[in-house]
């Protein structure tokens, strides 16, 4: 039976993408692109598939630079403006439809996104992971799946091994990694998997097309922090950033996309304007017009695949996956509320029942 449901997970999804993509195309010609921004998250870039096969980093839908720039055209032939989250604080103008790149982490391989971003005029924001640039350290992640992968596991268990340790507070983490892989496992095997140093930040951080943003000290995944932990990431980020690019970054990234109102409240009170979750849906104008207001913005991760093969379901407003987790939820609720219906009418008959009966024995 959970072979089954594994296999029906796997299928349905495969099965909704299909649908859409014939359905798709006919939703865009009567439905407006107008007044939405869709943004995106990135994050390791390869030079080439080539690069990609070394096994340096994480693949977790990185792209390679040939299909970052397919990425681009796609939105400029569909008339979609680029725009940064500095951008986003003057308002962005009404009847237009626009795009957001964002990269997370702050890898070294990020600067291949420059030629790209100068040959098509078109800006794009990196949130930062500030205490891997300045120790000049590997995200564990990267660490555990080099490693592993190099002795042979498969990539479901290196999955596994990831999730265990991804809300664990950093420095378990630290932790483990010197204890399975040894204190040297931190330093990055080349290019594709490093962090930029400082100096290559600030130099990055310069060009008029690159945009700033703040990804917590350690990459942590917030909520498991109580507060003074959580102000003391992001404003020892901030502080780091400040001395690197020259300015304060106004837009935060959470690590994994988690975050409550714990979190929020605290970003609030820190003076963010915008910070970016990765909950895949598009982000309706209105709501850009903050004001004093912090905004969270919603974001899609790209594929590493044809931009053409998911492209229009971004536009729609929706991803395959999580469009068939919503509806599932959305009928195990009905279901609840079923259930719970019929006890209520059953209780009411019985109860109706029991009083005619006593009427009646009178």
């Amino acid at each position: 039976m959970k072979r089954i449901k594994q296999s029906i997970n796997r299928a349905l999804p495969k099965v909704i993408e299909q649908i859409g993509l014939r359905i798709n195309p006919l939703l865009l010609k009567i439905k407006s692109e107008k007044d939405q921004l869709l943004i995106f998250y990135f994050h390791g870039i390869y030079q080439s598939e080539a690069e990609k096969s070394l096994h340096h980093v994480d693949p977790q839908n990185n792209v390679t630079l040939a299909q970052l720039e397919d990425f681009i055209k796609y939105f400029l032939r569909r008339k979609y403006q680029f725009v940064r989250q500095e951008d986003l604080l003057n308002g962005l103008e009404k009847d237009r439809s626009y795009v957001m790149m964002t990269f997370d982490d702050g890898y070294y391989n990020n600067s291949l996104a420059v030629r790209l971003l100068e040959k098509y005029k078109v800006p794009a924001t990196f949130f930062i992971t500030v205490g891997n640039v300045l120790n000049n350290e590997s995200y564990w992640w990267d660490i555990i799946y080099k490693h592993r992968k190099k002795a042979g596991k498969k990539l479901t268990a290196i999955r596994q091994e990831q999730e265990q340790l991804k809300h664990l507070p950093y420095t378990q983490i630290q932790s483990y990694i010197e204890e399975h892989f040894g204190a040297e496992a931190v330093t990055p095997w080349s290019d594709v998997d490093r962090p930029f140093t400082p100096d290559e930040l600030q130099e990055f951080a310069a060009n008029p097309y690159v945009a700033i943003g703040n990804h917590t000290f350690n990459h942590t995944i917030l909520p498991i922090y109580n507060e003074e932990e959580i102000r003391w990431e992001l404003t020892s980020t901030n502080e780091a950033l400040t001395k690197i690019i020259g300015h304060t970054p106004k837009g935060i990234a959470f690590p994994n996309g988690n975050y409550d109102d714990k979190v929020l409240s605290i970003a609030r009170d820190l003076g963010f304007h915008f910070v970016f979750t990765v909950r895949p849906r598009k982000n309706l104008l209105p709501m850009l017009h903050a004001g004093r207001e912090m905004v969270c913005l919603d974001r899609f991760m790209p594929e590493p695949r044809d931009i053409q093969e998911y492209g229009s379901f971004c536009r729609v407003g929706y991803h395959p996956t999580v469009f068939y987790k919503d509806l599932k939820s959305r009928l195990k609720r009905l279901g609840k509320a079923s259930a719970m219906m019929g006890a209520i009418i059953i209780e009411d008959w019985s109860n109706l029942i029991i009083t005619m009966s006593e009427i009646y024995s009178l």
